[in-house]
């Protein structure tokens, strides 16, 4: 069901119904893939962003705070920039960042969801 909610994301993204907000961040991340195969996959999934933010001091300063609320390093860092983008939604499929939005919402200025229950709520659309 996952999967299929992925799916349909980027569906909605290359038909530009829905826009992807990705960061250096992530950037980052996906050079740390250790298979080169898998990373280039990820490279070229990610050409589908439709804007690309640089990490500010803010974003920094943000996430320290988050990692505080209980958000590992990379995630407090991704919530962060999709704060300052001022996204609709953070979607991810990582339960224990999922649980701990759920648990800290609140303290967020995004809305983070999984991408099946955003596409089942009709978020997609």
């Amino acid at each position: 069901m996952e999967a299929e909610a992925v799916l349909l994301v980027l569906r909605a993204v290359a038909d530009t119904s829905a826009e992807w907000v990705s960061s250096t961040v992530l950037e980052y991340e996906i050079d740390q893939t250790p298979d080169p195969e898998r990373r280039r996959r990820l490279h070229r999934m990610t050409a589908a962003a439709s804007r690309w933010l640089q990490i500010e001091d803010r974003d920094i300063a943000r996430a320290e705070v988050l990692e505080k609320a209980g958000f590992a390093d990379f995630d407090a860092l991704h919530l962060a920039c999709a704060e300052r983008a001022g996204v609709d939604v953070f979607l991810t499929t990582d339960d224990r960042l999922l649980n701990t939005a759920k648990r800290v919402a609140a303290q967020l200025r995004v809305h983070v969801e999984n991408p099946a229950t955003w596409v089942s709520e009709g978020g997609s659309q």
